[in-house]
């Protein structure tokens, strides 16, 4: 069996089951155990599964958002070592975007009675940065209830006119194979906008987020830098080259 009918073996059969143990890989193969874990190592250096003790399994696919109430209190020590990471980006001056992602929320203290302006599409950011005496616009449009982030066509067109010095965005899921993704289209054509009209890209990202894949592709991994904890760095070597 040649090698690219192994790969696709092997991927068959995680659709089906989700994970396999070595001696299942064995049984299916049917080749040497130095072949399997050559074949292991290759896939997974190509972002096409993820290694488990005695095994290997499918990337996690999300397909649906989270309550931004119940994403805001998870790993809050990782958003702000990021946030804390991020600030040192910025420089007095600055127009920047922030995202509605609540990693980037961590962003917004840091930023207290500083000179940058900032706009965002997270309707659930307002009262921080007013609070921290930040100049603010708002982007306009539609607000997504689960998020709190104002999406869609008219935010695009309204984001338009526009030209940041830096962005900061959040992310569903990282992927060597899929690049960045989130789970609904109109948040998408958000952010790709956004990356289109910004000089410096950031994606802000916990351990949490690599090796996942949601629905809709937002970004390649080599046009943003990656802004993430040191934990997630030392588990991730393979994206060493995205980091910042």
């Amino acid at each position: 069996m040649l090698e690219i009918d192994r790969f696709e073996k092997i991927l068959d059969e995680l659709e089906k089951k989700g994970r396999l143990s070595y001696q299942e890989l064995d049984s299916i193969l049917k080749v040497s155990p130095s072949t399997i874990r050559r074949d292991i190592e290759k896939m997974y250096k190509n972002g096409l599964l993820i290694k488990i003790k005695g095994g290997i399994a499918q990337l996690q696919k999300l397909n649906f958002d989270p309550k931004i109430t119940d994403r805001f209190n998870k790993n809050v020590e990782g958003k702000k070592e990021i946030a804390e990471k991020a600030f040192k980006r910025i420089k007095k001056g600055d127009f920047i975007y922030l995202d509605a992602g609540t990693t980037v929320f961590y962003l917004i203290e840091k930023l207290k009675d500083t000179e940058v302006t900032v706009i965002t599409n997270g309707a659930m950011h307002i009262d921080e940065l007013l609070k921290n005496n930040i100049r603010t616009i708002i982007a306009g449009g539609e607000i997504k209830g689960l998020t709190g982030a104002v999406v869609g066509i008219e935010t695009a067109e309204f984001l338009d006119k526009y030209r940041f010095d830096k962005c900061f965005l959040g992310t569903n899921g990282i992927s060597i194979k899929a690049g960045f993704t989130t789970p609904e289209v109109n948040e998408a054509m958000v952010k790709k906008k956004v990356l289109e009209l910004s000089e410096e890209k950031y994606i802000l990202a916990d351990e949490d987020k690599f090796d996942k894949i949601s629905n809709i592709k937002f970004s390649s991994l080599g046009n943003c830098k990656i802004i993430t904890t040191n934990k997630a760095i030392k588990q991730n070597n393979r994206y060493k080259k995205y980091f910042y």
